[in-house]
C-alpha cells in the first residue's frame, strides 16, 4: 500500500512538473503568431515536406544552422518578424477546412524557443498574395500580417538551412584558383577550362574542338580569374517538391566548375520560363532576362540570381581569342 501511494505520488508530480513547462503553450491564444521578446529567443525550428531547419544561437550571440554559421541579416529579419506578426482577422467559417487542409499539406511549421519554454507553435501558409496561420492544436486560422510591412513573414522562411547562410558563392583570389570550367550548353563551341599546367603557366582549353588554344589573350583570362571574389546569389528559394523536379528537368544554359586548392564547386544555370512572352527593348522574350535559377552543388540547392552579376563569369571561348 505504501508503495503504490509513493507511486501516485510520483505521477502527480511528474504531471504537475509536465502542466509547469508546457502551460504557457496548452493555453495559448489562438492569435499567438507573435508578440514575444526578440532577445530572449534562442532556438527556432522550421520544417515543411519532411524537412527542417533547425537555427540556435550560442552564448556569442551567433546563430547557427548545421553548424554553419548564417547571415545574421537574414536571421534578424526572421526574428523581427516572429516578434510583430499580428493575426488580422479570423477565415470565414465556410472556407475553413479547405484553409487547415492546405496549411496541413503546403505550409511550414514553425517552433520558437527561449530556453526550455515554447513561445511560438504554429503553422502558416499563404494564398495569393494573403498568409494564414494556425497555431497547432487550434481550430481557427488568421490572416496574419507584419504592421508596418508589405513583406509577409513567409518570405523570411525556409525548411532549408541553405538559405539562412550567407549568400557568397565565390570569394577566391586569382592564387588560389587552379581550374575553370565554363560549359556553354546552348552554344558548345563557346565552352572552354582555364588552368595552370605543372609549371603554373596559364592555359586556355577549348572543350568543343578537345584542343588547347595556342595563341589567347593572357591579360584578358588573368583579369577573369579575377572577378571570382565576391560573387552572390540573390536569395535560396524554398520548394515543394514537385517544383523542384520541375526546374531540375529543365535544360541548363550553363554549367560553371571552379576548382581550388581546398574545393571544388558545381553550378548549374537554368532560364526562368516566363508564363507569357514579354516584349523587351522591341523584342519578345519568353525567358526572365534580370533573374535565372542557380543550382549549387550536387545536393540541388536552387537558388534566385542575377544575369548582371553573373554574367561576368559566364564568359565564352571567343572573349578570350582576338579575332
Amino acid at each position: 500500500m505504501k508503495n503504490i501511494k509513493i507511486l501516485l505520488l510520483l505521477l502527480i508530480a511528474c504531471v504537475a512538473v509536465y502542466f509547469i513547462i508546457h502551460a504557457p503553450m496548452l493555453f495559448v491564444s489562438e492569435k499567438k503568431f507573435g508578440g514575444i521578446d526578440m532577445d530572449a529567443i534562442d532556438l527556432i525550428t522550421i520544417e515543411r515536406d519532411s524537412i527542417q531547419a533547425e537555427l540556435h544561437k550560442t552564448q556569442d550571440d551567433i546563430w547557427f544552422a548545421e553548424d554553419k554559421s548564417t547571415n545574421m541579416q537574414i536571421i534578424d529579419n526572421l526574428i523581427y518578424a516572429l516578434s510583430n506578426q499580428i493575426a488580422d482577422f479570423p477565415v470565414p467559417a465556410n472556407i475553413t477546412k479547405q484553409v487547415i487542409d492546405k496549411i496541413n499539406r503546403q505550409g511550414f511549421h514553425v517552433k520558437v524557443f527561449s530556453g526550455n519554454s515554447k513561445k511560438l507553435d504554429f503553422k502558416i501558409s499563404c494564398f495569393d498574395t494573403l498568409c494564414v496561420g494556425l497555431v497547432t492544436n487550434r481550430r481557427q486560422p488568421y490572416a496574419v500580417s507584419i504592421p508596418g510591412y508589405n513583406d509577409k513573414i513567409i518570405d523570411y522562411l525556409s525548411a532549408n538551412a541553405s538559405f539562412y547562410f550567407n549568400n557568397t558563392v565565390f570569394k577566391y583570389l586569382p592564387s588560389e584558383i587552379e581550374k575553370i570550367t565554363v560549359e556553354n550548353i546552348e552554344n558548345p563551341t563557346e565552352s572552354f577550362t582555364v588552368f595552370h599546367n605543372s609549371r603554373n603557366q596559364l592555359m586556355l582549353f577549348d572543350i568543343g574542338n578537345q584542343r588547347l588554344v595556342s595563341v589567347f589573350d593572357e591579360y584578358k583570362v588573368r583579369n577573369y580569374l579575377s572577378y571570382f571574389n565576391g560573387v552572390e546569389y540573390t536569395k535560396m528559394l524554398d520548394l515543394n517538391k514537385r517544383e523542384k523536379n520541375n526546374i531540375i528537368k529543365q535544360k541548363p544554359s550553363y554549367r560553371l566548375t571552379v576548382e581550388t586548392n581546398k574545393n571544388k564547386i558545381f553550378l548549374t544555370v537554368k532560364n526562368i520560363v516566363l508564363n507569357k512572352s514579354t516584349e523587351i527593348y522591341g523584342q519578345l522574350q519568353s525567358f526572365d532576362t534580370n533573374n535565372f535559377y542557380l543550382i549549387i552543388g550536387d545536393n540541388q540547392d536552387i537558388a534566385l540570381a542575377k544575369w548582371i552579376d553573373f554574367d561576368i563569369l559566364l564568359k565564352n571561348l571567343s572573349d578570350f581569342v582576338d579575332k
